[in-house]
Formats: structure tokens, C-alpha cells, sequence
């Protein structure tokens, strides 16, 4: 398994390296004209390397903070996502208002561009169990954990570490980034963003926090990840169908 040499800090979903591989799917996943009309937007980038951009600008932009992430208590039952869903704005809400963004053409280039890049970004995040769930801690920033001999919290862990020790198992990167057929991606690609964010909302209850041993620190070890692998992978590739339904709806029509 991979050994890291040190945790990132909090409240990046997927990490870059999870964002890289969503946006990858996404791409190979466009119809021609969204492919056009992405590429044209983009100047010369691609969606792999702009997918972690909405990061790299929140120390800037302070008022994009909260785009990232929605506080769905672990324990709600199933239903209209809107009610937690601050005036600052959430990741659901974002995700809707960038598409729609996109999706106007009478919008000035620049900023549809900037929509493609946060859009890219979010759908990334939304499918990041804890950037969707909450059990009163932040979304995991305030659960104390060891993971690797190294103190951390759970969030943190779910950003990267627990990506790239599935990305360490044989054939994760090509059984994640395959081109889907289509029954897959009717199955994948059907719902609303809220729908999909009540996916999230359900693997954070019976995984992310339902597998967590007791007592803080928890300390995390291989029988957790193991169990975490699956997850993680199932949640990268909805996350690129997904994304790839929303960028074919506001550009490729």
C-alpha cells in the first residue's frame, strides 16, 4: 500500500488527485460538441488540469468557501436537500447555478469559463461522502484520528489517502476510467443532483462513519480502508458520468 509522507489539510474534496480522475471520465464521456465547446472555453487547458482550480482560488476567494460542501446530518431521512442548504451558498446549489451559467451563451466567455471550471471542481466534491454529510463535526474536520502512525482527522483522510490507497489496488485506474456502455450510464446518470447527493449522504452512514472504530483518536487501520476501496472507487466514477451528463446538457445541445 502507499505510504504518505504527510496528510493534506482540511476541506478538499477528492484531493487533486481524485478531482484529476472525475474530470478524466467526464471527458471521455462528452459528445462532440460539448467536447468543442469545452476545449474552446478552455483556451489550450483540459478538465484534468483545471479540475482542481476552485481550490487553488479559494484562498482568494473567500466568498466561494462554503460552494464546496453541504451539512447533511448522517442521520436525516431522505428528502428536499434545500433546507440545508446555507444563504452563503452549498456545493448542491452550486453545481445547478454553474450549469446553468454554462449553459447560456449570451453570458460573456470568461464567465462561462470560469462556471466550466467550478463546475468540474463540484460535481467532484458532491460525490466526497463528508462534503455532503455532517454528524455534528464539520464534516468529519472535528473527528481526531490516526491514520499511518500520523495524527489527522477524518475528512482529511478522505480527501486523498483513502483515494490513493485505492488507487494503489490492481486495475483501479482502468476499471475507474473505462468507457461506460450505455445501460451503465442510464443507470449511473439518472436522478437529480439532490438524488445524488442522498447516495453520499448514505455511504458517509454505513461507511465513512458506520465503519469507524470507537474512541478518540480513532485509529484507523487496513480493515477500514479495505472496506473504504469500493466506496471510493463507485463514488469517482459516478462523479465522472455525472459530471459528463451535466457538461453534454449545457454545452453539447
Amino acid at each position: 500500500m502507499v505510504l504518505l509522507a504527510a496528510l493534506p489539510g482540511n476541506g478538499f474534496g477528492w484531493g487533486r488527485e481524485g478531482h484529476r480522475l472525475v474530470a478524466r471520465i467526464a471527458a471521455l464521456h462528452l459528445n462532440g460538441k460539448a467536447q468543442a465547446e469545452a476545449a474552446k472555453l478552455l483556451a489550450g487547458e483540459s478538465l484534468e488540469s483545471i479540475a482542481a482550480w476552485a481550490d487553488e482560488v479559494r484562498p482568494q476567494r473567500k466568498e466561494t468557501t462554503t460552494w464546496h460542501y453541504i451539512n447533511i446530518p448522517i442521520k436525516a431521512e431522505r428528502g428536499d436537500w434545500r433546507q440545508y442548504c446555507p444563504a452563503s451558498g452549498c456545493v448542491l446549489r452550486s453545481v445547478q447555478e454553474m450549469a446553468a451559467k454554462l449553459k447560456n451563451p449570451a453570458l460573456p466567455a470568461g464567465e462561462r469559463t470560469e462556471a466550466l471550471k467550478f463546475l468540474v471542481h463540484f460535481a467532484g466534491d458532491m460525490h466526497q461522502p463528508l462534503h455532503v454529510s455532517d454528524n455534528g463535526d464539520r464534516g468529519g474536520n472535528d473527528v481526531p484520528i490516526i491514520f499511518q502512525n500520523r495524527p489527522s482527522n477524518l475528512h482529511s483522510v478522505w480527501d486523498t489517502p483513502i483515494v490513493l490507497q485505492a488507487e494503489a489496488q490492481p486495475g483501479f485506474e482502468a476499471r475507474v476510467t473505462k468507457k461506460a456502455g450505455y445501460w451503465e450510464r442510464k443507470k449511473l446518470q439518472k436522478g437529480s443532483v439532490g438524488d445524488w447527493a442522498w447516495d453520499s449522504v448514505r455511504i458517509s452512514r454505513s461507511v465513512t462513519y458506520g465503519l469507524l472504530p470507537a474512541g478518540r483518536p480513532a485509529k484507523v487501520e487496513q480493515a477500514y480502508v479495505k472496506s473504504s476501496v469500493a466506496p471510493v472507487e463507485a463514488q469517482i466514477r459516478r462523479a465522472g458520468l455525472r459530471l459528463a451528463l451535466l457538461l453534454n446538457q449545457s454545452l453539447g445541445r
